[in-house]
Order: C-alpha cells, then structure tokens, then sequence
C-alpha cells in the first residue's frame, strides 16, 4: 500500500491575521490542536490549508472577486504586509514516506497558481479534509437532496456516472418534450385553414382531394378531377398543359418575360406613402456608381495635393515599424547608414515624433485612396451587370421597330462597352423609354387578368401546388413526432436500465459508508441514538440523482428528516459523523482533518464524546483541529495521545506581530527593551510573573479553586502565587529570603505593589511607579526566580501520580524539587521563563 502524504510544516507570512512568519513544525508531532478566544486568528490557521489547495487561490466565503457581501482576494493579505515590506504567502513541506516537498503559495497578485506539490496532495482529498463548524448544518438541512446526491457521488468517485444519468435525463426530457409538441401542426392547420378559405381545420387527405376537385377545379372544368393528390396524377398534368395554352393563347408569358427584363434594368418606384422614388434596375446602379467615382477622384486629388510627401508613403509606413515602441531602433538609419545621433532627429524618440507627425498628415490622403479604390471596384461591378442585362432587353425588341428604340438601345451597349476608355453615354433617353414602355405592360397585364375573371387555370395550378408542399410538410412533421416517440420509449428502456445498475452501484457504496457513519454517530450521541439512513429514490422513481437523509425518530414518525426533529447537537453529529467517515474512508492517500470550531452547540459530555472519537478512530489520521471552547481544548489534553498531538493557545493578537501564542511569552529582554525606550515595563512584568508562576503551578500539581463557568480556565497571579505559597508551606519548604524586601517573596508577588502602580490607573499624585522601582522589583524578582532551578540547569518540572514532591520534568534528571540557594552577590543568572 502507497505510504500516506500528510503536512510536514505549515508557515503563514502575512496571511489573514499572521503579519510576522508563523511556523508550525509538524515533523514530530503531526496532529495540533490550538485554543484562543475569538477574534485572536486561529481560524486563519484553517484558512490557509483551505487556501493552499483552492482551485482559484481564495476562500469560499471570500469569493473570487470583491461583490457584494464577499471581500474577496484582497482579504488573504494582513493589512499592514505591504507597510511591513512582507509578501503575503503560505509555505508547506509535505511528506510522503521519507520524501519531502517543499511549496508555497503567494496570497497577492494574480493569478495564484496552486504549487505542483498541493496539486498532488489534493489529489489525495477525495472528500474535502475541511470541516467549518458553521457549516455543518448545511448538509443535513439546506442541501437539497439533488445536491446531496451529488455531494457523495462524488465522494464515491461515481460522478462520471452521474454526469451519464444527468445526461440521459435531460435527453429524456428534451425527447419528450419534442413529440409531445403540436407546434408544428397548429402552424400547418392555420395554413391550411387559410388555403381552403377555413373549410378544413386539421389535414385529411380525402377531404383536401374532394375540396380541390369541388372548389377549385370544377368551376373551369366539373368533368375533370383528380384522383390523388400528387404530382404524378394524370389530372394533374392535363392542368399543366392547359396553364401553357392559356398563357400562349392570351400572350400574358411573353409579357411578363418583357417586364422582367425592363425591370432588370430601370425601375422607378414610388413608396405608398408618398416618399422619394427610389431607382433600382442595373442602368441606376452603374450611373450611381459613375457619380460616386468621380467624386471620389475630386476628393483624392485634393488630399493628394495636401499631402506633398504621398510618394512615400510606404518608406513612412516601412520606418515606422522599425520605429516602433515595442521594436528594437536600429543604431544607424537603414537607408543611407547614418547614425542615428548623427540625422537631423538626433534620437530614436525625436525620430518616432517626427513619424508620427507625417503619418498624421497622411491619414487623410489615405482614407481618400481607400475610398476611391472602393469606388472603381463597385463601377466595375456594376458596368460588368449592366453589361449582362442589355443583350436580353434587346432581344425582346423587333427589327422593324418603328420608333427606333432599338437602334438607340444598341447604340447605348456600344458605348457602354466603351467604358472606362470612353465616357458612358447618357441614359435619360433611354430611361425614359424603359418607363414608358414598363407602364404599358403593366396596363396591358393587369387588363389581361382582368377579362380572365377569378378561375384561371394558372391560380388552379398555384393552389393545387401549394397544397401539395403543404402535404409534404404534414406527413414530415407526423413522420418526426412518431420517430420522437419511439426515440423517447428506447430511451425511457435504456435510462432504466443504466440508472438501474449506477443505482444498485451507489446503494451498494452507500452501505459501506451508512455503517462508520453510525458507528461515529453513536460515539458521539451515545449508544441508544436512533441510527441514520441513507436513502435513494425508489427503483421506479424517473429521478434517481437524489440521496435522502432520513432516521426513524419514532414508531408513527418513518423515514423523517433529521431538521425537524433532532436538537441542534444531533444535527450537528449527524452531520460531522458523515464528513469524518467519508474522509476517513476515501481519503486514505492523504488522511488529514481540518476541524474549525466544531463544538459550538454541543455540551460539556459530547464535547468529551467528541475527543474520545478522535482518540478512538482517527489516531491513523493527521488533525488540524482551532477551537475557541477552553473545556474541549482540556479535553483534548487529557484524551489524546501525547506522542503525536502538540497543543498551543493564542494568548493575544497583537497588530503589528500577529497572534501571540503560549511560547511567545515575554522575556527578560522585552521587559529591558521597554525601559531603554524610557517606557513602563509594569504590564510586561505582571504577564511574565503571570505566566511563569502558571508554569510553575502546572509542574508542581498545585490545588487551585475551582473558578467560575466565566473563567474556568483562568487564574490571576495572586491566585496562583497563593497556591504555589501553600503548596510550598505543607510540604515545609522554604525559599531563601531576598535581598530588599521585608516578607516573603511570594506574598509581595500576591499584592504586586510595584507592578499595579504601573499597570493600573492611579487617582493620587504621584502615584504611578518610576522605572527605577520597577528594575529593582524585577532583579528581586529573577533572584526568587533562580532559586526554582534544577541542579541540571533547568526549571521545568512535573509531579506525576503518587509523588508528593516534584521532580525535574527533563526525563534524564528527574531530581526531587528543591531550592537552589541564591547567589552570595552579581545579578542573578538568566533562568527560562516559563
């Protein structure tokens, strides 16, 4: 089995509330917990794993971009990095067996590439290894069952699965909906309604034949009908041929052969509404065109005239991108090799002005040229149509023709065939006669159509071929709509089956994952909790890609969501027992949990419930867990192995450092560092006589009172010196005395007189404490303090079960606690604080 990859060491710079490098060393203990108060950034410890392995290098809750309610990207950074001169990131070592990797990932700029070596450990988190508590109920109660389902199939690594039942779905659904639409067919009954005058309202084909053979051929001919209706029926070609007959008997295809030819090249028309006429016809375009030529020639002329340096034009276009901003310049001028220092510009920016200057000169001369290029090409166009449409005119026109037009028309082809050597001819002769003759015709057609009276066997023909396309369009559409539904039913087999078998995979997957989810759940809600189901749909259900969550909570409430009737703790296990297990089962290659705030709504007995878990099923896994509840984090303390979990709380946020942990306690040269500034040190030592007095308490196993539920977990430092005080006094031993103060050490360290004149505010007159007075209380203070070292040079110790007296916590000691006298004279040794 392939060796797991967890975190070897995890550093935020920068990040979130981190502005000073924190580094969290997991090499030899792999799991930490950390406890602060809110507000003091443990949860950024958290966002930075959930960073370090985004696909778009942000927060979920920051979102990808700043709208609306979402900050976006700029967030990652601590508002005083850039002041700092600190580049916002988060470092990483992983480690797979004895192979480390070593990454980072920058928290500004874009695009913020996820490193290689993430990328591979991502591959490893099947399941998100994030749990927010806030969100935890969101999966049990807002997660729609769709979305759930599709949330755990792809923990199950079946979401190539889902996409093909999604796909079938959907081709289902479109399928459907097509051969059920009468689209088409309403569209086809109104234009058969309006073929047959509304005498038919849906196709038949009997009753369309009968209405063409009763409405619209009898009146011409009762004895002639068709017998189907069809392209290929004898009836149907015999009115073919009498189409041409009546045509040829009344001339009306030969003159609307003429028209069109007139129309091809002059049409005068006249809008309905009273407007301009507008001219169409091939002689309009061309004479159009002409005149557009010739303006275009006067225009480009006088930009030519304007434009005296137009003969180099393409050596500026050539220069300038030589020239160019993003081009290398050439050191000497590549046309007569002089240097560039040496031509009348004198530099490479003097020299791009200067082009720039002509080549604004020259716009205008070439906007002209474009426009008379276009120009000749669209009068050539246009003299190449005219050109074809002459011939056909001409021919329609007899020999004999009296008044000469047809002399005139050809004359007018000869000159138009002489252009552009020769000037065009005039057209106005000619246009005038077009107009003339194209009103006659129409005269003459309207008349002819007019004496045929309603029934013509050309508006038989039309009718009938009108209705012919229309049968074909119905019988298309009634073709389609079977095809659909056959489509439809293969389908509705085929998704049934496919989603049968995914079913039968994701059930059988399911189970597998249903057993820890329990197990998990009962450790947390204890033995006697009603056990969770998860749920697909029935095998007939149409919509398999839905999971529901559902728990018998009582004999006539089956099968019921957990949101309306579980407390806010059983939601909350409900829904941590399915995350925890689902990574636990398919996170194997990469087993590591991010726990953030978790217990907010459980009570003292779960959240000890809830390290027991952890002790009990996820020692194989590597925990990064931030909580804010102070019992849970002693919880854990007492619970989980020493060996592989470090512990650490955040004691203060400081603005310009970051979040201050337990091991960043104040020190002796913090303390002298405040007076060399001519500050108070009072608060700084009150904190380090706080803490090493906490340090001292903890190793001794003092008996300290037990303190309010508002602060359980916090001693002042009159407390805990009265404990070590009485601790000392039972088993009768005494410190030495010393030098400069009147009663024993420990009870001044109970009043702090010196240390609360400078650290609280004071009404009398001269009440604050002077920085003299504080440096004597603090070498009063480490000379006590020296006399808590080992013989081994330490001052840790431990008393474990059993022991009345402690012992040196370094394991290689061990010595009985006493006190080790103080020195005859010189300041006292450096000792560690604590």
């Amino acid at each position: 089995m392939a060796e797991p990859t967890l975190l070897h060491s995890l550093t935020l710079e920068g990040f979130r509330a981190y502005l000073q490098p924190k580094t969290f060393d997991l090499s030899k203990k792999p799991s930490l917990a950390i406890f602060a108060p809110n507000g003091l950034g443990k949860s950024s410890v958290i966002d930075a794993l959930e960073f370090l392995f985004s696909e778009h290098g942000t927060l979920e809750r920051l979102g990808q971009r700043t709208l609306n309610n979402q900050a976006g990207p700029p967030a990652l950074a601590h508002n005083e990095a850039h002041a700092a001169g600190i580049a916002p990131m988060v470092k990483f070592t992983t480690i797979t067996g004895k192979t480390k990797f070593e990454g980072s990932r920058a928290a500004t700029g874009n695009p913020r590439p996820i490193h290689p070596a993430a990328t591979e450990m991502k591959a490893g988190f099947v399941v998100s290894p994030l749990i927010r508590g806030y969100t935890l109920r969101t999966f049990v109660e807002t997660h729609s069952p769709e979305n759930r389902y599709s949330d755990v199939a792809g923990w199950l690594q079946l979401s190539p699965l889902v996409e093909v039942q999604k796909s079938l779905r959907l081709l289902r659904r479109d399928v459907k909906a097509a051969a059920e639409s009468t689209t088409e067919q309403v569209r086809l009954a109104g234009l058969l309604r309006m073929e047959t005058a509304q005498a038919l309202g849906a196709w038949d084909d009997a009753a369309v034949l009968d209405f063409i053979n009763a409405s619209v051929i009898a009146p011409l001919d009762p004895n002639l009908a068709l017998a189907a209706l069809a392209a290929e029926d004898d009836s149907y070609v015999e009115i073919g041929k009498r189409v041409e007959e009546e045509e040829r008997r009344l001339g009306l295809a030969n003159l609307k052969q003429i028209r069109n030819s007139i129309v091809a090249l002059w049409h005068n028309v006249v809008p309905g509404d009273g407007g301009d006429a507008k001219c169409s016809g091939a002689i309009a375009a061309f004479h159009e065109a002409l005149s557009e030529l010739a303006e275009a020639k006067v225009a480009e002329a006088v930009e030519r005239d304007k434009a005296a340096s137009a003969a180099f034009r393409s050596l500026w276009k050539e220069a300038e991108k030589l020239f160019a901003d993003d081009a290398t310049a050439p050191d000497a001028c590549p046309v007569c090799a002089t240097s560039i220092g040496d031509t009348a510009a004198g530099s490479v920016p003097a020299i791009r002005n200067l082009l720039m200057i002509h080549l604004k000169d020259l716009q205008s001369y070439n906007d002209a040229k474009t426009a008379l290029d276009n120009a000749e090409i669209a009068a050539n166009q246009a003299h190449n149509q005219l050109v074809a449409r002459l011939p056909a005119m001409i021919e329609h026109l007899p020999g004999h023709d009296g008044d000469g037009f047809r002399i005139a028309l050809i004359a007018y082809q000869a000159g138009i065939f002489g252009w552009p050597i020769g000037e065009a001819p005039d057209p106005a002769a000619i246009v005038a006669e077009l107009e003339a003759r194209l009103i006659g015709l129409d005269h003459e057609i309207a008349e002819i159509e007019a004496n045929q009276g309603e029934h013509t066997w050309v508006k038989v023909k039309t009718s009938i071929d009108r209705l012919l396309i229309l049968q074909k369009d119905v019988a298309l559409a009634s073709r389609i709509t079977a095809h659909l539904t056959t489509l439809h039913e293969a389908l509705v087999a085929q998704a049934t089956f496919v989603s049968g078998k995914i079913r039968d995979k994701m059930q059988s997957l399911l189970d597998t994952l249903q057993e820890p989810l329990n197990t998990i759940y009962k450790e947390i809600q204890g033995a006697n909790a009603r056990p969770i189901r998860l749920e697909l749909p029935d095998e007939d259900d149409i919509n398999q890609q839905r999971m529901q969550l559902v728990i018998d909570f009582a004999d006539n409430r089956q099968s019921v969501a957990p949101g309306g009737y579980l407390s806010d703790s059983q939601i909350h296990s409900v829904a941590l027992a399915l995350r925890l297990a689902a990574i636990k089962k398919f996170n194997k290659a990469a087993p590591v949990i991010a726990l953030d705030d978790v217990v907010t709504s459980y009570d003292a007995d779960h959240r000890r419930a809830i390290g027991a878990l952890l002790a009990k099923m996820f020692t194989d896994c590597q925990i990064i867990l931030v909580t804010h509840d102070e019992r849970f984090f002693n919880y854990l303390k007492d619970q989980l192995a020493e060996k592989d979990w470090q512990y650490t709380r955040i004691i203060g946020l400081d603005p310009a450092f970051g979040p201050r942990f337990a091991d960043h306690k104040v020190t002796d040269e913090m303390i002298a560092d405040r007076w060399v500034k001519g500050e108070s040190a009072a608060n700084e030592m009150r904190q380090a006589e706080e803490e090493w007095l906490l340090g001292i308490a903890r190793g001794f196993g003092v008996n300290v009172r037990i303190r309010q539920l508002e602060k359980a977990y916090s001693y002042e430092r009159a407390e805990l010196a009265s404990a070590i005080g009485g601790f000392l006094n039972d088993l009768k031993l005494m410190p030495a005395d010393v030098p400069g103060v009147n009663n024993r050490f420990i009870a001044s360290l109970i009043k702090g007189d010196i240390e609360n004149f400078g650290s609280h505010f004071q009404e009398a007159p001269y009440g604050d404490g002077s920085i003299g007075d504080e440096r004597r209380r603090w070498d009063e203070f480490k000379a006590f303090r020296q006399q808590f070292q080992c013989v081994c040079g330490r001052a840790k110790y431990k008393r474990p079960p059993g022991l009345k007296n402690p012992v040196c916590a370094h394991d290689k000691c061990e010595t009985k606690f006493a006190f080790k006298p103080p020195a005859a004279d010189g300041p006292a040794p450096e000792v560690a604080i604590i």
